[in-house]
Order: C-alpha cells, then sequence, then structure tokens
C-alpha cells in the first residue's frame, strides 16, 4: 500500500504541475480551431460550419472525442487543420482532466491516512485518544460541533463523525494543519500506553504550553491524573482541569449518604431523561443587572439556571439581589432544545 500511495504521490505531483499548462493549451486550441475551421470551411456550401458559434461546436466535439458527425468538414485543407486540432485537442484536454482527477484521489488518499490540512471553522481539536473518545465524540455531534482528531493513529470509529489528522499537538505543524488559528476549543487528553501518570500529566502540561502558544485565545481543556498537577495546568494556560477519576470518587462519595444525588448528576451530564446542562455566552444587556432578571428570562425559556462563569471562577446561583458580573450563564435545560 505505501509505495503505490509515494508512486501516485509523486504521478499527481507531475500531473499538478502541468495543470495550468493543460488549460492553458486547451484555450488556445479551442480558439484557434473555432477561427481557422471557420475560416478554411466557411466558403464551401457543402461543409457544415458557417458561422463561428458552429465552428466553436465542431471543436467540442472534436477534443472530447464525442463526434456527432453534424458538422462535416469537406475542405482539403479543413481536413489537415482538423487533424492538427484532434492530435492537440485531445492531448491538452486529456492531461487536463487527468489533473483534475489525480487531485481528487490525492486528496483522497490524504484524508485515509489523515495528511491533509483541516479549512473548517470553530471546530473542536481532540488531542490523542483513549478509552472515553468515542463517548466525547458522540456528545459532540449531538451538540452539532464538527470534531478533528490529532494522533499517530486513527482509532476508526465509524459510528462517530470526526476528521483524523495523524500527527502530534506537541508539533506545531501538525497543529496548523488540524487548523487550531480557527478551532473554538482544544481537548488535551493523556497520552495512550504511558502508565506512569507524572510522565503523562507533564506531556500534557507540555502539549498545553505549546498550544497556548500557537494560539493565544485557545480555549484548553487538558485532563490528567494527579490532582497535584492541577495548579501546574492551570500555569501551563489551561483553561479547564479535569481530574480523571475525581468526578467518579466524589459521585461515590456521596451516594452513601444521598444516593439519589450522585444519579441526578450522572443522568444530568449525559443528558438522560430527556435534560441536559449547557453553557451560554450572556448577553451583554445583562451586565450590571441584578441576577433575578436573568432567572425570570431563563424561566420563561424553560431553563433553569445552575450557576456563572468568568474566566477563573464559577459562582453557584447567586442571590436575586447579586449583580451580574459574570461572562457566561450555565444551565439547565430540555436537552431536545
Amino acid at each position: 500500500m505505501v509505495p503505490f500511495i509515494i508512486f501516485w504521490r509523486r504521478f499527481g505531483r507531475k500531473l499538478t504541475e502541468a495543470f495550468y499548462g493543460a488549460i492553458l493549451s486547451t484555450v488556445i486550441v479551442i480558439t484557434y480551431g473555432t477561427f481557422s475551421e471557420y475560416y478554411l470551411e466557411n466558403p464551401y456550401a457543402a461543409s457544415g460550419i458557417h458561422s463561428l458559434f458552429r465552428s466553436l461546436w465542431w471543436v467540442f466535439q472534436t477534443i472530447t472525442t464525442v463526434g456527432y458527425g453534424d458538422t462535416p468538414i469537406v475542405s482539403f485543407w479543413g481536413r489537415i487543420n482538423a487533424m492538427v486540432i484532434m492530435v492537440f485537442g485531445i492531448g491538452s484536454l486529456g492531461v487536463f482532466t487527468a489533473s483534475i482527477a489525480a487531485n481528487l484521489v490525492e486528496m483522497n488518499v490524504a484524508a485515509k491516512i489523515g495528511e491533509r490540512r483541516i479549512r473548517m471553522k470553530d471546530h473542536i481539536i481532540v488531542c490523542n485518544h483513549d478509552e472515553g473518545f468515542s463517548e466525547i465524540v458522540g456528545e459532540l455531534n449531538e451538540n452539532g460541533k464538527e470534531v478533528v482528531l490529532v494522533d499517530r493513529e486513527d482509532p476508526k470509529q465509524s459510528k462517530n463523525i470526526y476528521t483524523f489528522v495523524k500527527g502530534s499537538c506537541s508539533t506545531e505543524s501538525d497543529l496548523d494543519n488540524a487548523g487550531i488559528k480557527n478551532a473554538s476549543k482544544i481537548i488535551v487528553l493523556p497520552e495512550r500506553g504511558d502508565h506512569d501518570a507524572s510522565s503523562a500529566d507533564a506531556k500534557t502540561i507540555l502539549t498545553s504550553m505549546i498550544i497556548r502558544k500557537n494560539k493565544s485565545d485557545a480555549y484548553i481543556i487538558a485532563e490528567i491524573f494527579k490532582e497535584e498537577n492541577r495548579e501546574h495546568a492551570k500555569q501551563a494556560g489551561v483553561n479547564e482541569v479535569v481530574v480523571r477519576g475525581a468526578m467518579s470518587t466524589l459521585l461515590v462519595a456521596t451516594a452513601v449518604t444521598s444516593p439519589g444525588v450522585s444519579k441526578l448528576f450522572y443522568e444530568l451530564l449525559r443528558g438522560g431523561d430527556g435534560y441536559r446542562i449547557m453553557e451560554y455566552s450572556l448577553d451583554s444587556r445583562f451586565r450590571g443587572k441584578p441576577c433575578i432578571d436573568i432567572y425570570k428570562e431563563t424561566d420563561l425559556e424553560g431553563r433553569v439556571v445552575l450557576g456563572f462563569r468568568t474566566e477563573n471562577d464559577i459562582k453557584i446561583r447567586p442571590s436575586n439581589e447579586s449583580v451580574n458580573v459574570w461572562n457566561s450563564v450555565i444551565v439547565m435545560e430540555p436537552r431536545n432544545r
């Protein structure tokens, strides 16, 4: 398979180099053929060419090898000229169409092996994949988000929709290929196969630093193994740090004293029972207004405000009189909104 890909890329590159020359030569042949055949054939009554349009029609029939036969060439020099047009016209058009086909195949091959440049906007980049990747992408798909996976190996999950880019998020060129400049959020998952938690967290933090360097306004979500590395991740520019197992540990502990609470949170996070938790940017008209104004409007929309968020702080449902100083609101809402 690899030798074939190398051969096809070299062949396709040669065709691509000839692409513009083929366009130019095809245009020249069409122009020359139209005027020359009209000049040579128009004087003969038995000829099928007595207008420039009819001559153009004949040229297109000839170079595309359609040949309806409804436009006869009768003169000696007209036929000699026609043979020249056939040779150069069919060859030029052949190279032109072959170049287009080569580019299409090249894109298809690049897509299959993950070597292409992403042209998306507001997409989500996921760095690395693990056992939770399928669930993450499934949830993002349900919310209408386009996902780009950057990893050394494609997990080939047919039930989820994502675009694969072969590489590493710690390499700037691979981040560029994933369209980091236009991405809305970047999720950094631990690399597979690294059994040492501290080493895995160090790689995650380093990757986050490289992402921040390439996109200063990137919103980075990183998963780490050890709670003591949370602050290091924050200093590296991570906006949200998720400690693997921390949530499940809290839910287990809560389930002992309040069994229904853990189930409630689980169902809300997975969107069970028709509800989900979502975050939205707050309209500027609410800036400086009491929170009761926000509560009333969201209640009318069938949503319940759970809390507010700024860049570095979350406030769980402040009092009605509290003045809004937050950028985003976190709500519970029907899943089919």
